[in-house]
């Protein structure tokens, strides 16, 4: 993989970006995006490749799209990319602890979340008929068969499906299966008089009708009958049924003669005597009393209530029988999917060594207030379960397990973001068995680290680019970090893999970024580049605040040509306007320990400012992309023209007796005292102290406010300011 050519229009906010990387120079690619540049969206579109999707503009769904990536001229396969998106929180899911490579895990999960959406939607069909609450339906049917719900797929489907004309249907089961009625009908009284009942029942059943039978043919198999020859339209043929010398020729005719047989049975006085008893018994409890007028509704089932633990089952699989189609469309996807699920466990199973590598990795590398191991290490190489982790804390001599849902409860999001590296640690020693080039993009990895284990991340991001199979391009929004991972992989990455993302109206554009640090080279070119001079004031100001301290002459000299200050005769400092180039350099020499010297001297610092800033606005065709010291000089020119408009309006004489004291920010807090109505220039000056504070204070992140700034953005405030000078003259 020497050459990666990609084209991306209207891909997730790119409207157009076209690049080539050449990795022949530079196995490392670092790209540093200011937020909102491109950094996410030319992630995801590579990550589209790599799954087979496809791209499209979110916002603009209608813009037509474009995506090519080709390398070394062919189309680059979905198996050399591997994107790395910036810390995500961890996934915990029972789905998830399965200790798999990404592409494994992904499938696993994707069959268990389209078998539980199966399942969902089966038991949403059967909650009616048992009148509770569906998340409770999958453990009901697990304690009343003793088994999980797809051991009982596999152990009842046959009986289902053997259930032509489901019955019992209309009976809810928790009108009967509640706790006050199941412990009821438990009692010992009670079921007494069930017994009794039955005994009559079945005698009855016997002597006094014509068609029934006991444990043959009873009132319930005649039900089935009838209801599976209407149903199949057996009359409307114009067949008839005999029975017992009875011949039948009508669906009415059979519905008589059963209800009659019925009759005969239920309304005999001994049996009734023996109803009257159980409802005198449910009638005393008064908390039973909703179940009593539903046993007189339904007599039927009393009988049932002698075995109520078979009358449970009979229940659930006749609801179930009577939704068949429901339930065969989730049987069938677990059936289908149970081998492919058990292959996924049996392959992961073959990558535990794999784990423990790179938990011995991480362990080594980073640090947490854990440590991690396999739970079930045995259970996964004997029993072919999948893998699943346990996280010990130590807190002095107590320490504590924890696994599973309760860790989601208990990381904090960092901790979630270390466990994220950790599977990304293991994609990646995963792909090093693989023999051909690999792609791996990126996006911001190390953010939201703390610092030790951000350059961890890094001496690991710099391990993996030693192996040349490994082409990477990693991107940023952070200055800090691209600044450093730039200077740790500069064996693997030299200056033309370092770019920078712009962003314009219509496309973005890689172009290099900068090829040394920012500041040696400011100390270097000053003596030549009258920008580098300029940019060095607020590096140098810094510099004296560091060492000498607040109070030194040269620090104060340099305060005022940041502000606008008046002559100061108490430290014999001219004012802002007066200060000349040479006597600047001589700062400059003091504090670098040069001899450097210039063309001309007598340039006024203040006009010198002012004229680079104007020279950035006319080049602006010319050159779109500022570049770090173009963006400080205007930066500087800005807040010249900003704090010298306000001093000239303010009339307070006591602001202008502290001017020394007074900073941009309680500059414009003076204006904004004395002109609050003033909106448009308040607006103006607000973006002043916005955008130039952080950038002419220069802090660990060197520069990294500025580099985010968009150059747009500057010379537009820097033309809004000098439309205000217009109207003072």
């Amino acid at each position: 993989m020497n050459e990666l050519k990609i084209h991306f229009e209207n891909c997730y906010g790119i409207k157009k970006l076209q690049h080539t990387f050449d990795f022949t120079k530079s196995r490392v690619q670092i790209i540093y995006a200011p937020n909102g540049a491109m950094k996410s969206s030319f992630a995801k579109t590579l990550e589209d490749i790599s799954l087979d999707k496809v791209s499209e503009d979110r916002i603009f769904s209608e813009r037509v799209n474009h995506r090519s990536a080709l390398v070394d001229n062919r189309d680059i396969l979905k198996e050399e990319i591997f994107v790395i998106n910036r810390m995500q929180d961890a996934d915990f899911k029972e789905a998830s602890t399965i200790l798999a490579n990404e592409t494994l895990k992904t499938e696993y999960d994707a069959i268990n979340i389209k078998l539980n959406d199966t399942k969902k939607e089966f038991i949403k069909t059967i909650q009616p008929y048992l009148g509770i609450k569906e998340n409770v339906i999958e453990q009901t049917i697990s304690d009343t068969f003793k088994t999980d719900i797809y051991s009982f797929i596999e152990s009842r489907t046959t009986e289902i499906n053997a259930i032509e004309t489901p019955i019992l249907t209309n009976i809810v089961f928790n009108e009967i299966f509640n706790d006050k009625v199941s412990k009821f009908l438990k009692e010992k009284s009670f079921n007494t008089k069930i017994k009794e009942y039955i005994a009559v029942y079945e005698k009855l059943v016997n002597e006094n009708t014509t068609f029934f039978k006991k444990g043959e043919f009873n009132h319930n198999n005649a039900d089935n009958v009838t209801k599976s020859l209407k149903d199949n339209g057996f009359f409307k043929a114009e067949h008839k049924v005999k029975i017992k010398d009875v011949e039948i020729g009508n669906i009415d005719e059979l519905e008589n003669v059963i209800k009659e047989e019925k009759e005969k049975v239920l309304n005999d006085p001994e049996l009734t005597s023996k109803f009257n008893e159980i409802d005198k018994a449910l009638n005393a409890n008064n908390e039973l009393r909703n179940f009593r007028s539903y046993v007189e509704n339904n007599q039927d089932i009393i009988k049932e209530f002698i075995d109520l633990e078979n009358f449970k089952k009979k229940l659930i699989l006749n609801y179930i029988a009577n939704h068949k189609s429901e339930f065969d469309v989730f049987a069938k996807l677990y059936t289908e999917t149970k081998t492919r699920r058990n292959e996924i466990t049996i392959e992961a199973k073959k990558e535990q060594a794999e784990w423990l590598k790179v938990l011995a990795i991480f362990k080594n590398r980073f640090t947490i207030p854990f440590k991690i191991k396999i739970k079930n290490q045995e259970d996964v190489i004997l029993k072919n379960e999948p893998a699943s982790l346990i996280f010990t804390y130590e807190d002095g001599a107590s320490t504590k397990d924890l696994g599973g849902a309760e860790i989601n409860k208990s990381l904090s999001t960092g901790e979630q973001r270390v466990f994220y590296l950790l599977n990304i640690i293991f994609q990646i020693e995963t792909r090093k068995k693989i023999a051909t080039d690999q792609l791996f993009i990126i996006d911001d990895i190390a953010d939201s680290f703390d610092y030790k284990n951000k350059y961890a991340i890094i001496e690991y991001l710099k391990d993996i680019a030693d192996d040349h199979r490994f082409k990477m391009i990693i991107l940023t929004h952070n200055f800090d970090f691209y600044k450093t991972i730039k200077k740790r992989l500069e064996s693997v990455n030299n200056w033309e893999g370092n770019l920078k993302a712009v962003k314009s109206a219509s496309e973005v554009n890689l172009v290099p970024g900068e090829k040394q640090d920012v500041f040696p080279l400011l100390r270097k070119n000053f003596p030549t580049c009258e920008k580098s001079f300029i940019s060095c004031i607020p590096f140098v100001r810094n510099l004296i605040e560091y060492t000498i301290g607040t109070k030194n002459t040269n620090y104060l000299i340099l305060t005022s040509l940041l502000h606008i200050k008046p002559t100061n005769t108490a430290e014999n400092i001219k004012e802002t306007k007066e200060h000349t180039t040479g006597e600047i350099l001589k700062i400059f020499n003091n504090i670098f320990g040069t001899t450097a010297t210039l063309p001309d001297t007598t340039k006024k610092v203040y006009d010198l400012a002012i004229s680079i800033a104007e020279e950035i606005e006319a080049n602006k065709a010319i050159e779109p992309v500022l570049d770090l010291k173009s963006k400080l000089c205007l930066s500087i020119a800005i807040r010249f023209k900003a704090e010298e408009y306000i001093i000239n309006k303010v009339t307070d004489v006591n602001f202008h007796t502290n001017i020394w004291s007074k900073e941009t920010g309680k500059i414009i807090g003076q204006y904004k005292t004395e002109f609050p109505n003033n909106k448009k220039e308040i607006e103006i000056f607000d973006r002043v102290n916005l955008m130039t504070a952080e950038n002419l204070h220069l802090n660990s992140f060197m520069y990294e406010p500025l580099m985010d700034l968009s150059e747009d953005h500057l010379l537009t405030l820097y033309k809004d300011i000098k439309e205000l000078e217009c109207t003072i003259a």
